[in-house]
C-alpha cells in the first residue's frame, strides 16, 4: 500500500510538471513604458523605411518633423537629409531630442538635427524654410487641423511636399481610440480645402496607418 501511494504521488508530480506554461499576454507595444520594447515593436509595425520612401529624395532636403516625440523618425532622417527640424511642444522633449542628437550624431553632423520648440497652433517654421513637412501620429491631436495646415503652407519651398502618417479609422490591435482618429477621406478633403494638391493616398502599405502625400497648389 505504501509503495502504491508513493507511485501515485510520483505520477501526479510528473503530470503537473508536464503541463504547458501559459502563454504570456502580448502587449501591443504602442504606449509601453519600456523604451527598448517600444522602439523594437514600433520599428516593426511603423515600417519607417516605407514612410521615408514616400517622402521621396531626402538628400539636400530640409525636413520638419512636427510632433517628433523622442526622435523615432528624426534620428533616422538626420543622417540622410541636409537638416531635420524636430518640432515639439515641451522643454522636456526638446532636451531629450538634443540629448539624442549629441549621443547619436558625430559632432560634425549635429547641426543636421535641430530641436525646435513650437506651440499647439504654430510649429515655429519660417517662410520658405523646408522641403518636406512630416506628421506621424500627430495631426489627430491638433485641434484646428485645417487652419494649421494652411498656416504651415508658406514654410514649404517650391516643389515642397507634406507627408501625413496617421491611424486608420477602424478597429486595430494597437493605437488610440477610434473616435479620435481622422478618416482618410476626411483628411483628403481637409488637405484640398487647405490649399494642397493630393499626390498619393496609401491605405495598404502599413497595417494600422495610412500615408498621404500632398504638395501645395502653385
Amino acid at each position: 500500500m505504501r509503495h502504491l501511494l508513493t507511485l501515485v504521488f510520483l505520477s501526479m508530480l510528473f503530470l503537473s510538471n508536464c503541463q504547458p506554461e501559459p502563454l504570456p499576454v502580448q502587449d501591443p507595444g504602442v504606449y509601453l513604458d519600456d523604451k527598448q520594447t517600444t522602439e523594437r515593436d514600433r520599428g516593426f509595425w511603423q515600417q519607417p523605411g516605407a514612410v521615408m520612401d514616400a517622402m521621396g529624395d531626402l538628400e539636400e532636403k530640409v525636413v520638419a518633423d512636427i510632433g517628433a516625440g523622442k526622435g523615432f523618425f528624426a534620428r533616422r532622417l538626420a543622417p540622410i537629409a541636409d537638416r531635420v527640424i524636430a518640432v515639439e511642444l515641451t522643454d522636456t522633449l526638446i532636451s531629450e531630442l538634443a540629448a539624442l542628437r549629441d549621443r547619436e550624431l558625430p559632432s560634425a553632423r549635429r547641426s543636421r538635427l535641430e530641436p525646435r520648440l513650437g506651440t499647439p497652433d504654430d510649429p515655429n517654421l519660417e517662410d520658405n524654410e523646408v522641403d518636406i513637412i512630416l506628421f506621424v501620429n500627430t495631426l489627430m491631436y491638433i485641434e484646428r487641423r485645417e487652419q494649421y495646415l494652411k498656416k504651415i503652407s508658406p514654410a514649404l519651398r517650391p516643389d515642397g511636399r507634406i507627408v501625413i502618417v496617421d491611424w486608420k479609422k477602424k478597429d486595430t490591435d494597437i493605437g488610440p481610440a477610434k473616435s479620435n482618429r481622422i478618416a482618410l477621406g476626411d483628411l483628403e478633403d481637409m488637405l484640398k480645402n487647405a490649399g494642397y494638391h493630393l499626390v498619393s493616398s496609401d491605405d495598404e502599405t502599413l497595417e494600422y496607418q495610412y500615408i498621404v502625400v500632398a504638395d501645395k497648389l502653385q
